[in-house]
């Protein structure tokens, strides 16, 4: 009878032993749930969020224009001997094809519009949007393409003088025939007033031009 009551004891603290482990295990792998949980939330708070470029900005080529790159007034910052440009109204390559163009061996500007088809470049470089001043001082500059008010102020400019001097103030950059506002070809040192309300500024072969008054 001892022998039984014993071995019932002992079945008997097996089996809380057993339910007891079953028991404590099951809070581990709570702990272990959570703690994927919350892991798997931090990588995904310190993955890398892409950021859009301040400035877009493209290279010499083909584009669709909407498609390839974004419509909006883009500069070369630095001057490129042979740059060519043309705002295109379509890909066939005829001569309604080319809104307007330009050739320059200096830094360029081009408004590029939503309705144009496609913009192409060649040997220009660097196109960007990164419209601040190219100039370090507003009041002398040499031959180029500047933005008034940004690049140089209004007033009343001379060159230094060289055959074969073009100049031009610009109502805007879309180089098409409303855009020039007026011009002027002369072999001798030229006088223009650049005035406040001029979207921009161009010139080739003239030399520097200082500010008179």
């Amino acid at each position: 009878m001892k022998k039984k009551i014993f071995i019932g004891v002992v079945v008997f603290v097996v089996a809380i032993g057993i339910i007891s482990a079953i028991g404590g295990s099951k809070p581990a792998k709570v702990e272990n749930q959570k703690a994927t949980s919350q892991g798997g939330e931090t990588l995904q708070q310190n993955q890398p969020t892409s950021t859009p470029d301040p400035n877009p900005h493209f290279v010499d080529g083909t584009f669709a224009v909407g498609k390839d790159i974004q419509p909006g007034t883009y500069r070369t910052r630095v001057a490129s001997v042979g740059c060519y440009y043309e705002r295109m109204a379509d890909f066939t390559g005829g001569i309604n094809s080319t809104l307007a163009n330009d050739n320059t061996d200096y830094p360029a500007i081009v408004t590029i519009l939503a309705t144009d088809k496609g913009f192409k470049s060649k040997r220009c470089g660097t196109w960007t949007q990164d419209l601040t001043a190219i100039t370090k001082i507003k009041t002398t500059f040499i031959d180029g393409m500047y933005i008034v008010g940004t690049d140089i102020q209004p007033g009343t400019y001379k060159s230094s003088g060289q055959t074969s001097c073009y100049y031009e103030r610009m109502a805007d950059f879309t180089g098409g025939i409303n855009s020039t506002l007026a011009n002027e070809n002369t072999d001798t040192a030229a006088i223009v007033t650049i005035t406040s309300s001029d979207k921009g500024f161009k010139s080739s072969r003239c030399g520097t031009w200082t500010l008179q008054e």
